[in-house]
């Protein structure tokens, strides 16, 4: 709230600033004209003084000219933390609406959690995390969000492998060394969220310049910074360039002064045109695939000069810190000056500027030249430095929903494979911090599993998603909406939002018998976390039961921990769930005013198993009267 207020008030003065220049700066205009036709009526002695006068008046508008364009560079960047702010104001609120559009995260259809989680799409956990703006961060978010197992990579061809096609349906299993990555993640996310001048800065590189590459763009400037240079294997076109470059506008001019013949220059330009058609094609792939990271260039730039500022002492940071190369910074120096090179290749979009220089100059020759001489020397670099730009992104991100939320904390996680999931005061990430109600919950080791029973509309469903959710943004070592919690390594397989598909001919008891399996399956594979919001609702009350049991039954008898809800107190109360279940409900209260009978929810969890119904009532509250 300070820092949104502050840039408003920034905003604010600077604008009076500018206008306050632009007044000065007209002024100053028409006093140099003033002077200069004073001039026509005045004598001739005075023009001395007006002459002098005028050019006092003119220097004074280029100065105020160049002010101008600073007041205003200084007020857009003001006006974008004001924006930035703000939209960190709506994203506190869950206020979806108010934030901007941001390129959609693609999501595999058969992943096991993300619909029924909502980690991606318009108000999901990734809004939720901030707007990552450059490709490679979209990328390490997507890799974080929907494979959190999986190693983040240290080149970008690999890190962009994400984007350019739909995910793969993620690992199961953490890997070697996975823990320690996460644990400095964490301790590197608490960090930034103490630098709120790094992360604001990370956000504004990425915002100031919109329209950035797309994905398949950067996918284009990454394969060339892959491929081999191509005037080493072709030296003699380097070579004849060189010396047309010095012979031909030589002899140009020694014909225009007459002293060779003019056959000279013009066997010149033939030799320089006969060059460029071999040099020509080849330069212009070449040009315009560097071109094509030209729109994240910039912001590549301005991102690891931050990245080169970080806090030291951080092992995360220090890694992204030397990743940027010496002396300090050495990418941005690198990009530079390749964006000064990308400039330069650009006058081939000229035809009346390009054909006397390719003429005069073989122009082509010397820029692709010094191209590959900057492919030679930072390429292998360079793709490491997309990863780094992609990790400080996201974790700038993760620092400020650790600033926007200090109640929220960090997991601890715990190596014992019979454990299951404890959480103090646990709740919904996605839901705004005044209507989350937070509870106590244990899903309890493999074996048992937690049965969350009550009536409609008590908040069911939504404990099963405050656990999965919680336990993706323990996966990516962010902080959870929790005072404690205490997990596993367990990567979350869901069965909530299940659709039929009359495409595919397949009905929705059919579609939930198939996530169920898959569910099963993974649960069979090794250690997970299901959650199941009621099992089986797509047949009738007596085969439901009996095949939720079979369900259930092989789920308990794995390494999975994991939760179910139902509001089938029978089902519920079958021998089998008896003995395996430790159950949890929500309760609601039957309340009358004006003669008006209408439920009310407390969202707060009980232990044992719920008592009451509520669908009818529902369905008087909506107008549907009953017989009973």
């Amino acid at each position: 709230m300070a820092h949104e207020a502050q840039a408003r008030t920034d905003a604010e003065r600077l604008e009076r600033r500018l206008v306050r220049i632009g007044r000065y700066r007209v002024a100053a205009f028409l006093g140099a004209v003033v002077f200069l036709f004073l001039m026509e009526t005045s004598p001739r002695e005075w023009w001395t003084v007006l002459i002098g006068s005028a050019s006092v008046a003119g220097v004074l508008f280029f100065i105020l000219v160049s002010r101008y364009r600073g007041a205003g560079k200084e007020l857009r960047v003001a006006r974008l933390r004001e924006t930035l702010n703000r939209e960190a104001l709506a994203r506190l609120d869950r206020n979806w609406d108010l934030l901007p559009s941001a390129p959609v995260l693609a999501a595999p259809h058969d992943h096991p959690s993300a619909d029924d989680l909502d980690l991606v799409g318009p108000a999901s956990l990734s809004r939720l995390i901030g707007r990552v703006g450059t490709v490679p961060g979209r990328a390490v978010l997507a890799r974080l969000l929907l494979d959190p197992f999986a190693p983040l990579p240290s080149e970008a061809s690999e890190l962009l492998a994400r984007v350019e096609s739909e995910p793969r349906v993620p690992r199961q299993f953490p890997g070697p060394g996975w823990l320690e990555s996460l644990l400095e993640r964490q301790e590197a996310v608490k960090v930034l969220a103490e630098h709120w001048d790094i992360r604001e800065g990370v956000e504004r590189a990425a915002r100031e310049r919109e329209g950035g590459a797309r994905a398949d763009d950067t996918s284009r400037f990454v394969e060339w910074l892959t491929q081999p240079t191509w005037l080493d294997q072709h030296r003699f076109c380097l070579y004849a360039g060189s010396v047309l470059a010095i012979v031909t506008p030589l002899s140009a001019v020694t014909w225009f002064l007459g002293v060779t013949p003019g056959v000279l220059p013009l066997l010149g330009a033939l030799a320089a045109h006969a060059v460029h058609r071999v040099v020509g094609p080849q330069a212009a792939i070449r040009f315009a695939a560097a071109e094509s990271g030209e729109g994240d260039l910039r912001i590549w730039s301005a991102q690891l000069a931050l990245a080169a500022q970080l806090p030291e002492g951080v092992t995360l940071l220090d890694r992204l810190r030397r990743s940027v190369g010496e002396p300090a910074p050495g990418a941005v120096r690198a990009i530079e000056g390749l964006i000064r090179i990308v400039d330069t290749s650009r006058v081939r979009h000229s035809s009346l500027t390009h054909f006397p220089l390719v003429t005069l100059f073989s122009w082509d020759v010397h820029v692709l030249h010094s191209l590959e001489r900057w492919h030679a020397k930072h390429a292998a670099a360079s793709v490491r430095w997309l990863p780094t730009v992609g990790e400080l992104e996201v974790l700038a991100a993760l620092g400020g929903m650790v600033h926007d939320h200090p109640d929220w904390t960090f997991p601890e996680f715990v190596g014992e494979p019979s454990g299951g999931i404890r959480a103090n005061a646990l709740g919904h990430p996605l839901l705004a911090p005044e209507r989350c109600v937070r509870n106590d919950v244990e899903v309890p080791p493999p074996g048992r599993l937690l049965l969350v029973t009550g009536s409609n509309m008590a908040g069911k469903t939504t404990l099963l998603r405050a656990i999965g959710v919680n336990q993706i943004l323990a996966l990516m070592g962010a902080p959870v909406a929790a005072d404690r919690m205490r997990t596993r390594p367990l990567l979350p397989w869901c069965a909530m939002r299940v659709r039929d598909s009359l495409e595919s001919g397949v009905s929705y008891f059919l579609a939930e018998l198939q996530r169920l399996k898959r569910v099963v399956d993974a649960a069979r594979a090794g250690p997970a976390l299901y959650l199941l919001d009621e099992v089986l609702q797509g047949t009738n009350s007596a085969e439901r039961r009996i095949a939720a049991r079979i369900v259930l039954g092989n789920l308990v008898r794995t390494a999975a921990v994991g939760a179910i809800t139902t509001h089938d107190l029978r089902l519920a109360a079958t021998p089998e769930l008896e003995r395996q279940a430790v159950d949890v409900h929500f309760r609601e209260e039957v309340v009358e005013r004006d003669g008006v009978r209408t439920l009310e929810f407390d969202y707060l969890l009980r232990p044992g198993p719920a008592t009451s119904r509520n669908a009818l009532l529902l369905l008087k509250m909506v107008g549907l009267e009953t017989d009973e």
